[in-house]
């Protein structure tokens, strides 16, 4: 068994019935499964989040970058080219077979 540190903690009403009926319901053989199991999705969301927000700061640098070459379109450019773009993709799924 792997090492385990005992932590006190405070649940609310709610929480609490909520532990129990996790366990209750047979899917965990304790309230600190639960808690544990909880931990492990907190975890996952936010490496999932710094991963996010290490992408959203990549592509901020590519557009400032961009601008710093002067490879930019105007905005009415823009939105045409965007425009026609969503109305490919709205001709494509149009086409696909239900």
């Amino acid at each position: 068994m792997a090492n385990r540190q005992s932590i006190s903690v405070s649940f609310t009403p709610r929480q609490a019935r909520f532990l129990s009926a996790c366990v209750e319901s047979g899917r965990y053989q304790s309230a600190s499964e639960v808690v544990r199991e909880g931990i492990r999705l907190l975890e996952d969301r936010q490496e999932r989040r710094e991963v996010e927000l290490a992408h959203a700061r990549k592509l901020v640098q590519e557009g400032a970058d961009q601008l710093d070459r002067g490879d930019v379109v105007d905005g009415a450019t823009f939105f045409r080219e965007w425009d026609e773009e969503i109305e490919a993709l709205d001709d494509a799924r149009s086409q696909e077979p239900e």
